[in-house]
């Protein structure tokens, strides 16, 4: 009947028209940060059965059904997640996840339900919350427990960076140790090259133990006030000096015990530059530095003949005077020069031994150029600025230069993330047929990293969209013209009686 192709025209016009505006907000979302666009699937309806089907018989074939369908309907409107382009903001709290997974959402307080988002634009609020301005909901994650480690045992949480966050002193002597990776037990680590031609001239000279290489270092008491040292390093050549005579053991023993030639020894001595440490004028500690034929380390020793091994360092025990790789500081004083604009702490600072690492160092024929490599005290600190890695863990920065973590997104994921419900926003929110949220870390498992400095873009393409406006604007015309063909039908029957 011609009633029936109205009705089905109609249906292609509603079916047509929720596909364009389906289309245009795609197109109107372009520059949403974070957005994904829609594609609509199309169903057709119910078909009325004119004729049904038989089967084929031993003198004739089967006979097919004759069905007439009744239009269109929408199926479904499914979401694309496609990774949408990174644009570079320059802003260390815009983040973009590239790959699979979403920010989770919640209330400053937790007591709201938790949605999740593509849209990365977050930024710290006045309580140090790293949250979404535009909708003042807080970045899940979980935050630093003891010991500095990260636990995902309970649920994520709004992530709180305190303004203002101190990271206290540590003294010298009293913070990690560092040295070869069998041998980590030193506070002060010491490299550069010793010029072997200083060596030899000690050795040709009348008078020995002339030529010194002198570098100044910082290190800090347990109140985190900074003190100059100075090292001296002496060729302590086998040549006759004062009548006294001096023999360059045949070997020394090297950390892990071996027995190596040595070629060149130096002695060293620690002193306080402003007389903060001991007292003025005082030496805080001696010691021999042996190298072998080619220049490299072998051992330190109290002793210049390093002839028992008690008096030379074994790999895995701690500095000792015997060992001459230490230096002590029993009484720290105010540095010279310190004023109450510069003092640090309260109190009298702790009593200090400080291990020297001199396995970084040299003795080879070139220009003198011992240094410090690192030491592992510092001074008080205060939270200047925070970082965020790809796998979204929180990073404070500290005036003193240390670094600290603070924290660390979490990401989550769906069993079928197409089921998420659309909230508007730039959220979504679980549903029966998304599943239960998954939590996990960026960089790990099926989750994509964090780019910190970017925010993903709309992954809508207006090429793409425009080509399907212009088959769903055609379509639409088209199911117009077949109503317009069924209301001239009518007409003809109605002419039929004059």
């Amino acid at each position: 009947m011609a009633s029936d192709s109205l009705f089905i025209g109609v249906s292609g016009l509603t079916a047509y028209q929720n596909q364009i505006d389906v289309i245009s907000n795609n197109i109107a979302n372009v520059g949403t940060v974070g957005y994904k666009g829609q594609d609509v699937e199309f169903q057709d309806l119910l078909y009325q059965n004119l004729a049904y089907s038989s089967a084929p018989t031993t003198t004739r074939g089967g006979i097919n059904a004759e069905q007439q369908g009744d239009g269109v309907q929408i199926g479904a409107i499914d979401t694309s997640f496609t990774q949408g382009g990174l644009q570079t903001t320059g802003v260390n709290t815009n983040l973009a996840i590239n790959g699979n997974g979403f920010f989770a959402l919640n209330n400053i307080n937790g007591s709201g339900s938790t949605t999740y988002t593509r849209d990365g634009d977050f930024s710290l609020n006045e309580s140090g919350y790293l949250y979404s301005a535009s909708n003042g909901l807080a970045a899940l994650g979980y935050p630093v427990g003891p010991g500095g480690t990260i636990s995902q045992v309970a649920p994520p949480q709004p992530i709180q960076i305190p303004f203002g966050l101190k990271s206290i002193a540590v003294g010298t002597g009293f913070g990690t140790k560092s040295g070869p990776s069998t041998d980590s037990v030193y506070d002060v680590s010491l490299g550069g090259n010793l010029d072997q031609t200083n060596y030899i001239t000690a050795v040709s000279s009348a008078s020995a133990d002339i030529i010194a290489t002198t570098i100044t270092t910082t290190v800090y008491d347990s109140l985190g006030g900074p003190h100059q040292i100075q090292i001296t390093y002496q060729p302590d050549a086998p040549v006759a000096d004062g009548g006294t005579g001096k023999t360059l053991p045949a070997t020394v023993l090297n950390a892990a015990g071996v027995a190596v030639t040595a070629a060149t020894e130096y002695s060293f001595t620690v002193t306080s530059t402003d007389g903060s440490c001991n007292g003025a004028s005082t030496t805080l500690g001696t010691g021999f530095i042996f190298f072998d034929q080619n220049g490299q380390f072998i051992n330190t020793s109290s002793s210049a003949t390093a002839a028992l091994p008690a008096d030379e360092h074994i790999a895995g025990s701690a500095p000792s005077t015997a060992t001459g790789d230490i230096f002590s500081v029993t009484t720290w004083a105010s540095p010279a020069g310190a004023n109450n604009a510069t003092a640090v702490g309260t109190g009298t600072a702790n009593p200090a031994d400080i291990g020297l690492d001199f396995s970084s160092m040299t003795s080879l024929n070139s220009s003198a150029t011992a240094n410090t490599v690192s030491q592992n005290g510092y001074a008080p600190g205060i939270l200047s600025n925070i970082t965020i890695g790809q796998d979204g863990t929180i990073t404070g920065a500290f005036t003193n230069g240390q670094n600290q973590t603070l924290g660390r997104l979490a990401l989550a994921t769906f069993g079928n993330q197409g089921g998420l419900t659309r909230l508007g926003g730039n959220q979504f929110a679980a549903s029966a047929n998304s599943g239960l949220a998954q939590y996990g870390f960026a960089n790990q498992a099926d989750f994509g990293s964090i780019d910190s400095g970017s925010l993903e873009q709309s992954n809508v393409s207006i090429a793409s969209e425009f080509t399907k406006m212009i088959m769903a604007q055609r379509a639409f015309e088209a199911n117009g013209k077949s109503i317009t063909t069924a209301d001239q039908d009518l007409q003809t029957v109605i002419g039929l009686k004059q």
